[in-house]
């Protein structure tokens, strides 16, 4: 299998690759690297991010943080009176999340979420739907819109750029630009309130330089 490389050190990926083991080595890192990822992780400050959520969401509001990691921003929501529920799918990080913030949370599949339609006030996908193929994000933006109750809110962030690329730790991302992320939002039924592009900056996770980020609100 060639593989080509591209921007920072980046490796594209061949067009072949098998979705099913694509996700099974990415849940792998997460379960073999949970201590090392939450700790790391727990110190990302996310508050500017989530007030844009919660602030269109009414008091109480009951929140999914859809690929929770290390529980640090659902302990957020939790201190703000909101009812977050978390969903990962690494079985070592949920056990993490579940004892760092007390709320509950769920070891699931974001392609195979199993919850009732209309059941949260909001989602909250932060830097968790860029591990999703781009041939499966439609039904996966679909199923985030169903779980929304009408007006509903979900915030989503993705890295920044084209293609798929590999880092140095064997995970594959999904990178988009701010139109073709307006349009995937789009297209699942839902309307954009903001689509933010954000420039390159150091990797919390090994301190590497890697692409910007784009963050969005939209809302049922």
């Amino acid at each position: 299998m060639i593989l080509s490389t591209g921007q920072n050190g980046h490796v594209t990926e061949p067009r072949r690759t098998s979705r099913s083991d694509r996700m099974a080595g990415i849940t792998k890192y997460y379960d073999d690297h949970a201590a090392s990822y939450a700790a790391t992780t727990m110190a990302i400050d996310t508050s500017r991010q989530l007030q844009r959520l919660v602030d269109l969401l009414p008091p109480g509001a009951r929140i999914l943080d859809a690929g929770c990691g290390s529980g640090r921003d659902l302990t957020q929501m939790a201190r703000l009176g909101f009812e977050p529920v978390g969903v990962d799918a690494s079985v070592g990080l949920a056990r993490i999340a579940r004892r760092n913030s007390g709320c509950p949370v769920h070891v699931g599949d974001l392609r195979s979420l199993a919850f009732e339609d209309a059941s949260f006030d909001g989602v909250w996908a932060m830097a968790s739907l860029l591990h999703i193929e781009r041939s499966e994000l439609p039904d996966v933006l679909s199923s985030f819109s169903h779980i929304l109750r009408p007006g509903g809110v979900m915030f989503a962030s993705v890295k920044r750029g084209t293609d798929d690329v590999r880092d140095d730790t064997g995970r594959w991302f999904t990178l988009y630009d701010e139109d073709s992320w307006a349009d995937h939002l789009r297209a699942a039924g839902l309307r954009v309130i903001e689509v933010i592009g954000e420039p390159a900056s150091r990797n919390a996770v090994g301190g590497k330089t890697g692409p910007g980020w784009i963050s969005s609100l939209a809302r049922r």
